[in-house]
Order: structure tokens, then C-alpha cells, then sequence
């Protein structure tokens, strides 16, 4: 076989296999980096544009989020603290996750006073802070767990009640460029009000280089490398 073609599949191979091992490796991720992982995967800007372009009948939601600091109360110190914004809906809370055993624990509070973090996200990261005090006391909170390539949570059937006496059942699915929610908000008597499923796709381009196109350049780098130095080694125009 052309040395070429060697130096090609053995990269190609390296390669797959590499990948392959960390895709096994994934399932065995500890909990403080899945709550790294999927907070990371939730940060940026996302919309549901495509969803609204195949169904207009769905109202057309932007959202940004980013990570923050909370000032005050107990969070354990591996919490990552994510403030999120969704504009048409005007939702404005924070999500912090947390490790949870076999699972990531998602908790989503509710703001005293939204309007004092107007633009927190356009602010540096030294200073995004949002005050404890500012947080409604009360939770609401979903376990997500991590299903290959992706996390997935449910807090069907109990879910959560605000405080006019709706209950608010939430399903969620969280994945590197998407998140996929379902909402069905339920009257104080039990009946369905809404059930809306909304799909986010990010928007913003996410800074990491595929680990896969990483691992093929370097292969491919070290193969012109390789044969760069075999011609120069044959040339006879090279002068030892």
C-alpha cells in the first residue's frame, strides 16, 4: 500500500479511536463535571427561529444567558449560578446547578426585583453578581440526568406551584448547541392552559473546536510533516 495512504489511515483510525474512548469515558462522568458540562452547555444566546419557521403558530422567543455569582446564602462551592433571560415571554430567573449524586440538581428561582439586572450579561464577568436577597425564597427544581450526549430532566407528575395557585410541570432536554422545554401550566382547578414544547437552538457560536476535526488536523499535520521530510531526505539537490 502507498505510504501515503498508511500515514492518512492511520490517523483516521487514531482518530476514531480516540473519540470512541472519550464518548466511553463520558458515561462514567463524575457529578462536579457533569454540573460543569451542562451549565456551560446552557450559557450563550439562543432562539427558537427554526422551530417558528416550520410552525409560525409558535410565538418567537430569544434568550441569552450567562454565569453569574451569587452574594449570599448557602450554595455548596461546585454551584454554578446561571442568570437567564427570555425576551416576547419576558422570564427573567436563575438557574443554579448543582451535583446531586447520580444526577445534576437544577434549581430555578424567581427575581424580588428583574429590573436591577437589566443588561447583566453585557457587564464583565467580575461583575455579574446578583444578590441573594434578591431571590424569591421559594424553588423550583428539576434532577437531570446525563443520557449520551445529552442531560434530561422531568419534574412530571407534582411539579411546581407559583404563587396565584398554578402548577407549572416541567420537562426539559439540554444538549451543546440546544435546549428543548415543555411547559404545561395547569389552572388551580387542574386544567391544561398551556403546553407549548419550544426549541432553542443556539445562535451564538460555541468557542471550542470539535475534539474529532482537532485530532484529524494533527493527524494530517504530522503526515505532510512526515513526507516533507522523506522528499528532503531524497532530494539530491539538498546539501549535507
Amino acid at each position: 500500500m502507498n505510504k501515503t495512504k498508511v500515514y492518512a489511515l492511520a490517523a483516521i483510525v487514531s482518530a476514531f479511536t480516540i473519540v470512541q474512548e472519550n464518548r466511553a469515558a463520558a458515561v462514567n462522568l463524575s457529578s462536579e463535571t457533569q454540573v460543569e458540562q451542562v451549565s456551560e452547555w446552557f450559557i450563550g444566546d439562543f432562539d427558537n427561529s427554526q422551530q417558528v419557521a416550520g410552525n409560525p403558530a409558535v410565538p418567537l422567543i430569544t434568550m441569552s444567558n450567562c454565569s453569574v455569582q451569587l452574594d449570599g446564602g448557602n450554595q455548596a462551592s461546585n454551584t454554578r449560578n446561571v442568570y437567564l433571560e427570555q425576551e416576547s415571554l419576558n422570564r427573567i430567573r436563575l438557574y443554579s446547578f448543582g451535583a446531586g449524586g447520580d444526577a445534576v440538581n437544577l434549581s430555578i428561582r424567581s427575581f424580588v426585583n428583574p429590573g436591577i439586572l437589566d443588561g447583566i450579561c453585557d457587564r464583565p464577568q467580575s461583575q455579574r453578581t446578583v444578590n441573594f436577597s434578591n431571590l424569591v425564597p421559594a424553588s423550583c427544581d428539576i434532577e437531570l440526568f446525563w443520557e449520551s450526549e445529552r442531560y434530561t430532566g422531568s419534574n412530571a407528575p407534582d411539579g411546581c406551584t407559583t404563587s396565584s395557585g398554578f402548577k407549572v410541570v416541567s420537562d426539559v432536554v439540554v444538549q451543546a448547541s440546544s435546549i428543548d422545554s415543555l411547559d404545561k401550566i395547569f389552572s388551580p382547578t387542574g386544567q391544561l392552559l398551556v403546553a407549548t414544547p419550544i426549541e432553542f437552538r443556539r445562535v451564538s457560536s460555541i468557542p471550542e473546536p470539535s475534539l474529532t476535526l482537532g485530532i484529524l488536523a494533527l493527524g494530517l499535520w504530522s503526515l505532510n510533516k512526515n513526507i516533507s521530510q522523506r522528499r528532503k531526505q531524497k532530494s539530491p539537490f539538498i546539501r549535507k
